[in-house]
């Protein structure tokens, strides 16, 4: 089937390629309005929603043969940031420098400083500070950025990169040089914020656990008015730690609340690596169909209708063999289905004419009646106190019913009830139990009128099994065949035994 399976690629792309066809460009509307739901689910802090629609928005727009640039830029720049929330900075550094390239081939200062910014921090948290050092550098050179802008930045970045290090003594003098910069060039507050998120650290990491208090307020109070809910969720995780250390047990565990809080309503991890994940097996499915296309296209057209020719012949074969091979199974399942169903009746007719009764009457293995010690365990006695109880199917079916149970309703023990069944059946309780069980849930399925409508979960717990895999396993066991199977058997009339 593989080698079929190759076939039809095959075909497939021989005639696409001969026809002209291949994937059209994503309509502009369409990818506008992705880029539009993106961008309105990341300000209201939805990431996942906003990082879902963003990455199909760039999965069209990369393929377009016209693409919006100052669009598909932003979109790369907010992806991005985060992948790097949620700690991906190696993917997010790639991001930055297609958006970084884009900048440049289209002479954006405004854009390759966004991205040199953020490419730096994701390279010193990914261990590459020479990197960053050298990225830090260029941005200083842009001309078509504010010299202030320009300066705060390059100081913010040397201090990063002096903490990728381990300097902080050097990243503190860095980050303030920052903030002192913002001030001299009047720079708006929120761009002091990432300044406070990284200096407070610095203080706590000297012990001037008052001077990283007084940080993280400022880095709280401009975070809460840019509404950027990761900032102030970083800014309660810092406050709760700093708070711990000066031993305010009370305002400790108010921010902590507030942390987990925001942080439980923020970040979805499992969700994050589910749309991850998609978007990379479809790039690859993409990019290997591409490869598959520019590689393969000029031969197929020469063998195309040898291959169908082939073609045919193998999917006829394959269709005379799966359909030989399915009439032998089905003929199989079909017996063996009549042989459970006859042993079923005989057993139901045993019990109606067996004075012991029970769905299974006790066989004695080895053909003898043991009588062990007859003044305190008579073995036979026993056999038919058990088997009594095992007639009943309200009892045994119960999900609660156990050795112990068993044992109560017989006035014996639990030691004596699993000898005489381990002795006389040659099988231990579990397997007993199961067998009787099993061939309730027979008699279910076959009873289309009462049961027809019930579900294989539905079937097992009425019969005590709490588990659906140990119901089938036991199924398996008891008939050769599975529940699903036997219940859709079950359906036909033909296959049952007349009563």
């Amino acid at each position: 089937m593989p080698l079929v399976k190759f076939f039809v690629i095959v075909i497939l792309l021989a005639c696409m390629h001969s026809c002209g066809k291949y994937p059209a460009d994503g309509g502009s509307a369409d990818t506008d309005k992705l880029y539009a739901e993106g961008m309105a689910e990341l300000k209201e802090n939805q990431y996942n929603k906003a990082l879902s629609k963003l990455l199909r928005y760039v999965q069209i727009e990369e393929r377009n043969s016209r693409k919006d640039t100052l669009n598909l830029m932003k979109a790369y720049y907010n992806v991005g940031g985060i992948y790097s929330i949620y700690s991906d900075f190696a993917q997010a550094l790639e991001l930055y420098k297609k958006g970084y390239a884009l900048g440049q081939a289209s002479d954006n200062d405004e854009m390759q400083f966004k991205f040199l910014t953020n490419m730096i921090g994701a390279s010193c948290y990914i261990s590459k500070p020479e990197l960053a050092d050298g990225l830090n550098e260029n941005l200083l050179r842009l001309k078509g950025i504010s010299k202030g802008r320009r300066m705060y930045y390059y100081y913010f970045n040397k201090g990063f990169i002096a903490g990728s290090h381990g300097d902080y003594d050097g990243k503190a003098r860095w980050m303030e040089k920052a903030i002192a910069a913002a001030d001299r060039y009047g720079l708006p507050d929120d761009m002091k914020v990432y300044a406070y998120s990284e200096v407070y650290q610095c203080y706590e990491n000297r012990g001037d656990l008052y001077k990283a208090l007084s940080a993280l307020k400022t880095y709280e109070s401009i975070a809460c008015d840019m509404n950027q809910m990761y900032l102030y969720t970083d800014c309660y995780k810092g406050l709760m730690r700093i708070y711990t250390k000066l031993g305010d047990k009370e305002n400790a565990l108010h921010y902590q609340k507030e942390y987990f809080r925001y942080n439980d309503s923020l970040l979805n991890i499992n969700e994050f690596s589910r749309i991850k994940t998609d978007y990379e097996v479809s790039e690859d499915k993409i990019v290997q169909a591409t490869i598959d296309n520019l590689e393969k296209i000029n031969s197929l057209q020469k063998i195309v209708l040898s291959m169908l020719l082939a073609l045919v012949a193998l999917a006829v074969t394959a269709t005379i063999v799966f359909y030989r091979q399915r009439q032998k199974l089905h003929v199989a399942n079909l017996a063996l289905f009549k042989r459970n169903a006859e042993l079923l009746k005989m057993e139901s007719a045993l019990k109606n004419g067996d004075a012991q009764g029970g769905i299974m009457p006790p066989t004695d293995i080895d053909g003898a009646t043991a009588d062990k010690d007859a003044a305190t365990y008579d073995r036979n006695d026993l056999i038919r106190r058990i088997t009594e109880v095992m007639s009943d199917e309200d009892v045994f079916c119960d999900p609660a019913f156990s050795l112990s149970a068993l044992a109560r309703l017989t006035e014996s023990n639990t030691n004596y009830v699993s000898q005489a069944i381990n002795s006389n059946f040659g099988k231990n309780f579990r397997t007993y139990l199961n067998e009787y069980r099993i061939k309730v849930a027979m008699k279910r399925m076959m009873d289309t009128d009462r049961f027809g409508n019930y579900s294989i979960h539905g079937i097992a717990e009425s019969v005590g099994f709490k588990s659906d895999s140990n119901f089938i396993s036991a199924f398996r066991k008891v008939t050769g065949m599975t529940p699903s199977l036997y219940q859709k058997l079950s359906k036909d009339d033909s296959l049952i035994p007349d009563s």
